[in-house]
């Protein structure tokens, strides 16, 4: 098996890969800054920051957030009134309805423990692993995850960032998560600067569909690995 850096090097990932981890505690050596999930997961993205929040003693700052991680026992009226009202996402409560049951639920197991986000290391085991990656890159690394087993993957729209923190281990399915324009253009703009690239967005794994990556790196074309053809010959572009 490769190892992540090997996997960074091959596919030129350039930002720390993160991981999501759920305590009972929020470690004591943890900062804790005043963010929302979105921004919480740029800060360990671009800064390289460990992140951590719960539900008691240092909630995040979104209302939406706190509904999808089970951090309030906010109705789903609200929520909608929310997207559609302040927002202005949805046109009206049945398209907005429809969204809500979509999204698959926090899991029962991790409810009531803190999230702490950090760039993975060596021997890290972590429950979630999270990319920030160009098109390119996530074409490949859905080869990579497809070499052994074929799977459909499904993009729900209008995902909130905060979703790839747990989707994988609710539906057992990679995640992609385009980071939606108010995590991107709105939450995400910070003293007029905007925190997240353009052309990148998010996918989300268990770390088992990470360690089927690393399995696969040299023996996809996806990887490293040559395809024994030639390409056809055509008129230049």
């Amino acid at each position: 098996m490769q190892t992540i850096k090997q996997f960074k090097k091959i596919l030129k990932i350039e930002n720390d890969i993160l991981g999501i981890y759920f305590y009972k505690k929020i470690p004591k050596k943890s900062i804790l800054y005043k963010d929302t999930a979105c921004t919480a997961m740029a800060r360990a993205f671009c800064k390289g920051k460990t992140v951590a929040f719960n539900a008691n003693n240092h909630k995040q700052l979104c209302q939406v957030a706190d509904y999808f991680l089970n951090f309030s026992k906010e109705k789903k009226q609200k929520i909608a009134d929310i997207y559609i009202n302040s927002e202005h996402v949805f046109k009206n409560k049945k398209t907005c309805k429809k969204f809500l049951d979509y999204v698959p639920k926090f899991p029962a197991k991790l409810i009531n423990k803190s999230i702490v986000i950090r760039p993975i290391k060596k021997n890290d085991n972590p429950e979630i692993v999270i990319l920030l990656v160009d098109p390119a890159q996530a074409s490949r690394i859905i080869g990579l995850l497809n070499y052994n087993t074929y799977n459909k993957l499904e993009v729900l729209p209008n995902q909130p960032t905060c979703l790839s923190f747990y989707m994988p281990i609710a539906t057992n399915m990679p995640h992609i998560n385009f980071i939606d324009y108010y995590d991107r253009y709105c939450q995400g703009q910070i003293n007029n600067k905007l925190i997240w690239p353009e052309n990148k967005l998010i996918i989300s794994l268990t770390y088992k569909h990470l360690n089927i990556i690393l399995n696969n790196l040299t023996k996809s074309p996806s990887g490293s690995y040559k395809p024994k053809i030639t390409p056809c010959k055509v008129d230049k572009i």
